[in-house]
């Protein structure tokens, strides 16, 4: 009885602290989607076209940009985080909502010399870095402590829907109107949706729990970014999820390549390919809920083994459509629990007392990871002829990625409730 009545009050605390908290979760989620990892970044590709077929740019090169997205998350996530943790994340938040839309305004003036775009974008791209996810989770980690998992889940996925609506929205007013307006209307859609939300949602509360809106803001526990750089886990958890977001960044990239190089035709693998998208909202939801029940790190281990299983399996010939979809899958709910599980560890083994600049840290170790994968990938192609070696790398990343986060050990007690 005594177990069961154990289990009814943790219920009851999840359901009280979403009560409580969803205001904070639902503007979290806007401003993930809304920002330099979600809106530009899913859009990226729908501008290509255009701007390929008016100044001649090639679709390499414009693809590229994406490196910015991956140089501003490595190299301004402490910042941004540090900023965060003095100022709060609403106030960074606000402020690169505004700056963000200026940044895609400032895209839409852009002319004849590329170096013009890669400019523009980059500035976009420092002037949109507290749209980050440190910024958000760092809320959603301080307001829920029983249901923390499916909370950053939750928030996590607004990059996803962002994937399905952003894409069809840019297309229509690029159809319609040009490029030029598109960027514009991006920039509206962040003043009219991300900043009222964030303006009237966003509330930090100063505990750990979201039941408490109106209670003073008080001293968080745990480390500093100096004392968590001193730990095995802080390089174990960044050195884990490099080479994790390392597989899953190439396998998405080239997974429709790797699927008609595998026997399948075109139109099957992009078919394919498509269910990628829900199984990454899947992930995020489903290990947000397995890490609020379960010992998170085992949670990690198992999804990402499975995960290089599946890379294994796509080297299987004549495994055709049904198998392509299982591979598909597990892939896709891997995708969706990493960046999930990067914020839920890094609040569990350090604390919240500096949290946005460790977790800035560990996502530069993730961009980092995210940026070489699909180049590695390619070359790997270019020299080998086929794609068997990069699966069997992405195979290792996930295995190694795997074995590194499974050994991080117990979560310090002080930290835990």
């Amino acid at each position: 009885m005594a177990g069961i009545e154990g289990d009814g009050a943790i219920i009851m605390d999840r359901a009280e602290e979403f009560r409580r908290g969803w205001r904070l979760v639902l503007a979290a989620a806007t401003g993930v989607g809304l920002g330099i990892t979600g809106l530009t970044f899913y859009t990226l590709g729908i501008f290509i076209g255009p701007l390929s077929q008016e100044f001649g740019w090639s679709r390499t090169a414009l693809a590229s940009a994406t490196i910015l997205t991956t140089l501003t998350t490595l190299l301004l996530g402490p910042v941004v985080g540090r900023l965060a943790d003095r100022f709060g994340g609403r106030r960074v938040g606000l402020v690169s909502l505004i700056g963000l839309a200026l940044g895609l305004g400032g895209l839409s003036l852009i002319g004849a010399d590329l170096w013009s775009f890669y400019l523009a974008f980059g500035i976009a791209m420092v002037l949109g870095a507290g749209t980050l996810p440190i910024v958000w989770t760092r809320a959603v980690n301080a307001g829920f402590d029983k249901a923390r998992g499916l909370a950053l889940g939750l928030t996590l996925t607004g990059t996803g829907v962002c994937a399905i609506l952003a894409p069809p929205f840019t297309q229509w007013l690029i159809a319609e109107h040009g490029w030029r307006t598109a960027y514009l209307g991006q920039a509206v859609l962040v003043l009219v949706i991300g900043l009222p939300m964030v303006w009237l949602l966003f509330h930090e509360v100063g505990g750990n729990s979201a039941a408490a809106p109106d209670r003073p803001k008080v001293a968080q526990p745990g480390f500093t970014a100096a004392q968590a750089r001193r730990t095995r886990q802080f390089w174990m958890l960044g050195i884990g999820f490099l080479f994790a977001s390392f597989a899953v960044s190439a396998l998405i990239v080239h997974l429709v390549s790797i699927l008609t190089g595998g026997g399948l035709a075109r139109e099957s693998a992009v078919w394919a390919a498509s269910l990628l998208g829900f199984a990454i909202i899947a992930g995020r939801l489903g290990i947000g809920v397995l890490v609020d029940r379960f010992y998170a790190p085992l949670v990690a281990f198992s999804i990402l083994v499975v995960a290089g299983v599946a890379c294994l399996l796509l080297l299987v010939p004549g495994g055709g459509l049904p198998l392509a979809l299982l591979c598909v899958v597990l892939i896709g709910l891997a995708a969706g629990a990493e960046v999930d599980l990067v914020a839920y560890l890094a609040s569990r083994y350090f604390g919240m007392r500096a949290y946005g600049e460790i977790y800035g840290w560990q996502l530069g170790f993730f961009a980092l990871g995210a940026g070489l994968g699909p180049m590695g990938v390619g070359r790997l192609y270019d020299a080998t002829g086929s794609y068997l070696v990069g699966l069997l790398a992405a195979a290792i990343g996930f295995i190694v990625g795997a074995v590194l986060i499974g050994l991080l050990g117990r979560y310090p007690e002080r930290f835990s409730d």
